[in-house]
This record gives C-alpha cells, sequence and structure tokens, in this order.
C-alpha cells in the first residue's frame, strides 16, 4: 500500500476520536517512529515496513491509547523524553510555564519541581538554566525512575527524589514550580478517552471537596519566605485560587497561555 493510501486509511479509521489534523499529525509521528525503529530491515521499503505494522498500532490507537505511549517517546523544549503509563504526556501549555521561569530566574537559584511525573519541567530548566541546581519531586516512585531515565538520556544532573507533598514538608528552595493535579473527579465525565482511560489519575484528579489542596498545600509551605512559586493551573478555578492566594499575604501574578487562557500563576511573599 503507498504511504498516501495508508494515510488516508489511518485517518479514516481515527476519525471517531481524532479531528483531521490531529489523525494526520499522529500517522506522521508513527510514520518517522517505524523509520527509527526498523532500520535492521535494511531491504525492505518504508512502504512495506508500515504496511506490516500498521494494523496492530491501529487496534492500540483505535481503544484512545495515545501516540505517544504506543511511541514511548515525545519532545518537551526540544528535549526527547521518555514516557509511558506511569506519567503524563508532557503538554505544549507547560512549555509556556517553564518560559516564564527562564525568563525571570537568571541567576544560580535552588529550583524545586513538585510532582515532576516524567521531569520534563526539571529537564528543561536544567539545559536552559545550567547554572542553577534543579530537584525534582514525586509521590510515584515509577514516576521518579522514569525522570531519572530522562536526565540520564539528556546528560542532565538533577536530585529527582520521592515525596507526598500533601503530608511531608520541602527544604528551603529559591523557586518552587509545579503543576499537580488540578482536575476535579466531576469533570472526568468530560475528559477524551484517551486522557481518563490511559494517564495516570493520580497526576491529574483532585477530590471535588477542594480542587485548589495542592497549591494551598506548598503555598503554605513557604508562606513565611522569600520562596517565589510558579504553577500552572486550571482556567475554572483562577478566581477562587487568586483570592485564597491573597488572603493568606501572597502577592500574585498572572499569564495568559497562548490560546488566551488565564492558566499560569506566580507567588511571592
Amino acid at each position: 500500500m503507498k504511504l498516501g493510501l495508508l494515510k488516508a486509511f489511518y485517518v479514516d479509521e481515527l476519525k471517531k476520536l481524532y479531528r483531521y489534523s490531529e489523525a494526520e499529525s499522529i500517522f506522521y509521528i508513527i510514520l518517522n517512529w517505524l523509520e527509527k525503529k526498523d532500520k535492521t530491515h535494511v531491504f525492505l521499503s518504508l512502504e512495506t515496513i508500515l504496511e506490516k505494522s500498521y494494523q496492530d498500532i491501529l487496534v492500540e490507537l483505535k481503544s484512545g491509547k495515545p501516540v505517544q505511549y504506543i511511541t514511548n517517546e515525545t519532545d518537551f523544549f526540544s528535549i526527547p523524553i521518555y514516557v509511558d503509563e506511569n506519567v503524563l504526556i508532557p503538554r505544549p501549555e507547560t512549555e509556556e510555564l517553564v518560559a516564564w521561569i527562564i525568563e525571570e530566574q537568571k541567576t544560580k537559584s535552588k529550583i524545586l519541581d513538585i510532582g515532576t511525573g516524567s521531569g520534563c519541567i526539571a529537564l528543561a530548566l536544567k539545559k536552559l538554566l545550567p547554572d542553577c541546581e534543579i530537584s525534582g519531586s514525586d509521590i510515584s516512585v515509577e514516576a521518579i525512575e522514569i525522570a531519572k531515565k530522562n536526565a540520564l538520556k539528556n546528560n542532565l544532573t538533577i536530585d529527582f527524589f520521592e515525596l507526598n507533598i500533601l503530608t511531608e514538608s520541602i527544604k528551603k528552595y529559591d523557586v518552587i514550580v509545579s503543576n499537580p493535579p488540578y482536575i476535579a473527579n466531576n469533570e472526568k465525565k468530560n475528559m477524551h478517552t484517551n486522557v481518563l482511560d490511559y494517564e495516570p489519575h493520580l497526576a491529574l484528579f483532585v477530590d471535588d471537596s477542594d480542587p485548589l489542596l495542592f497549591y494551598k498545600k506548598i503555598a503554605l509551605q513557604i508562606q513565611n519566605s522569600d520562596t517565589v512559586a510558579y504553577f500552572e493551573t486550571s482556567e475554572f478555578y483562577t478566581e477562587l485560587l487568586d483570592k485564597w492566594m491573597i488572603n493568606e499575604g501572597f502577592t500574585t501574578e498572572w499569564k495568559n497561555d497562548l490560546n488566551g487562557k488565564t492558566r499560569f500563576l506566580k507567588i511571592m511573599k
């Protein structure tokens, strides 16, 4: 089957789950991945390789499994990142949060990424702020192992360690960054199956009774210090979160993402 026909078939098969542009992008991700993966098939054309492989992959894609979990790879700030179902797939919006920190933190700061997951934020910060001392924490042992694997893969020195921010204290850092769980359980019904069925719920969801739980816990730990904290947040809780932070004596600053949604918060005393 020619590549053009194979692409058309892929897009048609995936149209129930994805828009045309998304399905087309997924096809090309698979194409590039198979091209790298099957270099041993030197006597086969790429079309033949794809035709032999696409059926199994398509079954996984049609089940809703994200393409990044099939290839076990993605990029963040042009850094290759290993991912599997133990960590969230890095979002493009989170790069905007990192860019904000890089823009403002030029000194030799000690920076902690809370809820590091794949380590993507910590990795980007270390690569672009090499003089800073970067650490990353997560409650998940599996996530910490993946973050360490990514640091080794990219030759970056970062201290990754296990931490439950809800029950444990943190040391003094100049900067805290966190993209914590902020999706209320009652929002699950509105979510895409590829997120709901495959990405780790521990990193996504928070109890309906207190969707600001993680922000509060982190803020209270730095309340009597000069630590600056940067957060990614839900656009649905910005007003509520801003009010809580101000009531606790913090100065707040907000930034919109590229889609105009208010998503990023900086707090300081």
